[in-house]
């Protein structure tokens, strides 16, 4: 097979398949032409999310009539000059590919006026062709206007997604441009209507609420620390306000965002038993450092970075955060170790009296027992008759008479039958023995397991029973979320939920799981955990979807650790043991129950 030099032009589309994904990399590459032009406020304007239409408007410096004529070159660029450039990268863009490559794909015009001069200057460009420069009216500063991408290259245009979910994908370059950039405005309009308006904000946190909410930003603790080589700032979640997914992490390197294994796993590693490993932070990380000391040129469109010493950049980020935590966590934390450093200096005698008198006074102070558990199997209800019944706001049910006054129900005759005697362990373990040694049970795994193989039998016969809802629950969504609703929305409809349009930006609940509402669960922050995890990953399989939604409703739905059970209730759930897949598990993998034998016992005791 010969050897060729490709023509210009398929050089150029072959670039633009690199650097052009999607609308949102046009956005991604204007944006970050316009803040590195010293821009105050950038305007963004799309039609038909990017395809018809995608203009960046900004006030920043302009440009030359000489600089707009090499605006759409191959390789053109006025942000590295030398080779040593590359090694100490200071600015957003540096390719010189993203304008040339855009304008092979689409129609594209620039107009742009430097503050000084009396009147601007305009080019346009079509595919290949590229025309001459002319004087026009213009106010300061650049715009850039693309129209019909990928009109030349039909391959590509055809694996683009809806409209809403393009539009999602912009919005979430300009959450990346917009936050580590607070001091300059940025407004989002989409087929005439305002999407996003970000005004000039004086700090991270201010800038995060007006783009992702108050709900979102709400408690997130302060990170700084660092030294002349290494600097880390941001906000992150405290340990008991963590999300369902890892889409609202955001980490940043000299104000460009990057994604890097490193990081996450010093995210993650932050929270390493203060928090439930499947939960994610809210997170907001900017990390300031020489670039001299890191390659940004790793990537094309710049989302991969490669660090001079990367576990310096790791331990600087985990200590950081770290620090927050410990911080937030420290009154509680400091009585603590006063009271094990006051323990540690009794002789050995009094300590082990000392640990004897805790256990006496803890099984003294624990409540009475309280009903809280509904285990009574429920007969499905079919959607049209659920429908005749009487609209109403669900209630949780009556409480049930208290544990004295009940008779424990009967195990059936395949169940195996609760031992005799048992007990609760700070409200989260049943501990019950028996002449074959001692049972140890997770209340909330094992309730959890029984729940999650109900609601799947109850799914394979139809759906889940919903109830609908007399004042109907409204949440703020974003355009990526109200789009995500839409294409799950027969999902939805499985599982007993029902949302519709609700204003330019919320959705009302008018229908809602009867299982999560008899548990008084709030139909506000199961949406919002449901659209953490369908925005996750738009790739994944729907069965396997509705697999999580499902395990996430009966983690909801189950008792909680920390609920005080009644002797009923706690023989009712051991009565169930057996259905929970040989008692092996919960859905997400944590064990229900642990058997200590008597040959256990006797082994650990020496015997």
């Amino acid at each position: 097979m010969a050897i060729r030099v490709l023509p210009i032009h398929l050089v150029n589309k072959i670039a633009a398949g690199e650097v052009i994904e999607r609308p949102a990399s046009v956005v991604k590459e204007l944006l970050e032409n316009a803040v590195d032009a010293g821009a105050t406020r950038i305007d963004v304007t799309i039609e038909d999310g990017g395809r018809r239409l995608i203009s960046v408007a900004d006030d920043g410096g302009g440009m030359s009539a000489e600089d707009l004529s090499l605006a759409f070159v191959p390789h053109a660029t006025s942000k590295i000059s030398a080779e040593d450039d590359l090694y100490a990268i200071n600015t957003m863009g540096f390719r010189g590919e993203a304008l040339a490559s855009v304008a092979s794909i689409s129609h594209a015009h620039i107009r742009t006026r430097r503050r000084d001069d009396e009147s601007g200057m305009e080019i346009s460009s079509a595919g290949e062709t590229i025309g001459e420069t002319r004087p026009c009216a213009a106010p300061p500063g650049t715009c850039v206007t693309v129209r019909d991408l990928f009109f030349n290259t039909p391959a590509r245009r055809k694996f683009m997604r809806t409209t809403a979910t393009e539009l999602g994908h912009v919005s979430d370059q300009l959450a990346r441009i917009a936050l580590p950039n607070p001091p300059i405005a940025f407004t989002l309009t989409h087929n005439g209507k305002t999407i996003q308006n970000l005004p000039r904000a004086e700090s991270t946190r201010a800038r995060a609420t007006d783009l992702f909410g108050a709900e979102v930003c709400e408690g997130l603790l302060t990170v700084t620390s660092g030294d002349d080589r290494i600097r880390v700032t941001g906000l992150i979640s405290p340990p008991d306000r963590l999300r369902a997914s890892g889409r609202w992490q955001y980490c940043f390197l000299n104000g460009r965002f990057i994604r890097d294994r490193l990081l996450n796993h010093a995210l993650k590693e932050a929270y390493r038993g203060l928090a439930d490993a499947s939960r994610w932070p809210v997170a907001f990380l900017f990390i300031e450092m020489d670039p001299s000391e890191v390659d940004v040129n790793v990537h094309p469109t710049k989302i991969e970075v490669r660090f001079r010493d990367s576990q310096a950049v790791h331990g600087h980020v985990l200590a950081a955060m770290r620090t927050a935590l410990n911080k937030a966590q420290r009154p509680a934390s400091a009585q603590l170790d006063n009271a094990r450093n006051d323990d540690d200096n009794l002789p050995m005698d009094q300590r082990r009296q000392s640990i004897r008198q805790a256990m006496a006074d803890f099984f003294k102070s624990q409540p009475p027992p309280q009903a809280k558990l509904d285990l009574t199997p429920r007969t499905y209800e079919s959607p049209s008759r659920q429908q005749d019944r009487d609209f109403r706001r669900p209630v949780p049910p009556a409480p049930t008479p208290a544990a004295h006054m009940q008779r424990p129900p009967a195990a059936a005759a395949d169940e195996p039958t609760p031992p005799a005697e048992m007990m609760q362990l700070n409200n989260m373990y049943i501990v019950a023995a028996d002449e074959d040694g001692l049972l140890i049970v997770d209340q909330h795994a094992l309730h959890e397991r029984l729940i999650y193989n109900d609601l799947k039998t109850r799914l394979a016969e139809g759906g889940l029973e919903g109830q609908r809802m007399l004042l109907p629950a409204t949440i703020s969504v974003t355009p990526a979320d109200a789009d995500l609703l839409g294409r799950h929305s027969q999902m939805l409809a499985r599982l007993g939920i029902e949302v519709t349009q609700f204003g330019p930006d919320s959705v009302a609940v008018q229908q809602f799981p009867t299982l999560l509402a008899n548990k008084g669960a709030p139909p506000e922050e199961f949406m919002r955990e449901l659209l953490d995890r369908l925005g996750e990953d738009e790739s994944t399989d729907p069965e396997r979807l509705l697999e999580d939604v499902l395990e996430m409703t009966a983690c909801k739905a189950a008792v909680k650790a920390g609920d005080p059970l009644s002797e009923t209730e706690m023989r009712s759930l051991l009565s169930r043991l057996g259905e929970a897949e040989k008692g092996i598990s919960c859905p997400h993998g944590r064990p229900t129950s642990i058997k200590l034998s008597m040959r256990d016992l006797q082994r650990q005791f020496k015997r």
